[in-house]
């Protein structure tokens, strides 16, 4: 859970609108402070994404995960702007606990959320957390989504391998999860950092054009729908009563800050006229 890129801590307000408030505000790819707060928030949400653990609830109630999502922001967002640092701080505050949760409560509360919201229940799955599978659904396709072999499963994979790295989990999840494929950004863009860092200006124009590739032919292809169906769907379970305020404010802010990274890419995207 510890963000090692910079040796800080790991890490919506509920409201997906505050990401608005942010736009504009972002710097292209090249700058150094830029690019590793990209990678570490990408990091961020590749643990952020994951089945809840207790080091997770223990970085929520300590502070930390607020404090590294801020960090991230911080570093992506430009400075130039008028109230942009209040702006991240109101984006990243359901990621802080309310009062005094214990992480044991907590880490049950976020794991309760997590299953409904991304795990087969009995009236199926609310929100598919893996991109073959979700786009299955959003078009409509009939029958059940396959998992692992998918072609489109098999192209990420493929994309992976040939950028020398795999997820560590790959013999039990698909590549294309939500996590590995935040994980295999961060991988990119932190590889463009450290070229950066060592003046090596054709290799990070290397890594720049993989991290677009993969935005173009993925990321950008469901994420923010994955993200707009995450918000509508922990709403509609607080509504029902199925989750506590707690998780309801830690999974609106992740679907807040996804939102925040994905503009922030989409920008780099821009700025590069790909």
């Amino acid at each position: 859970i510890l963000r090692g890129s910079k040796d800080r801590a790991m890490a919506k307000a509920c409201l997906v609108e505050g990401t608005a408030s942010l736009q504009g505000g972002f710097v292209g790819a090249g700058n150094m402070r830029e690019t590793i707060g990209l990678a570490d928030g990408c990091e961020l949400m590749g643990a952020l994404t994951r089945f809840p653990d207790s080091d997770l609830a223990l970085a929520v109630t300590s502070g930390l995960v607020r404090d590294d999502a801020i960090g991230c922001a911080r570093d992506i967002v430009s400075e130039h702007g008028d109230g942009q640092g209040d702006a991240v701080e109101i984006l990243c505050e359901g990621f802080g606990c309310v009062g005094n949760e214990e992480a044991d409560a907590l880490c049950s509360a976020l794991r309760r959320a997590w299953s409904l919201l991304y795990v087969r229940q009995g009236s199926g799955v609310a929100v598919f957390p893996y991109e073959s599978a979700f786009i299955h659904v959003r078009a409509g396709v009939p029958g059940e989504p396959a998992l692992f072999r998918s072609a489109l499963t098999l192209r990420v994979e493929r994309t992976m391998r040939e950028s020398g790295v795999l997820p560590k989990d790959a013999e039990t999840e698909p590549c294309d999860s939500v996590w590995n494929e935040w994980a295999f950004l961060s991988f990119l863009i932190g590889s463009e950092a450290k070229a950066l860092r060592e003046g090596d200006e054709e290799s990070a124009a290397l890594w720049q054009d993989r991290s677009a590739d993969f935005v173009c032919a993925h990321v950008s292809q469901w994420m923010p729908d994955f993200f707009k169906r995450t918000a509508e769907e922990v709403d509609r379970l607080a509504e029902a009563g199925k989750i506590d305020v707690v998780a309801k404010r830690f999974y609106g802010a992740l679907a807040a800050y996804g939102h925040l990274l994905l503009a922030a890419l989409n920008e780099r995207e821009g700025l590069q006229q790909r």
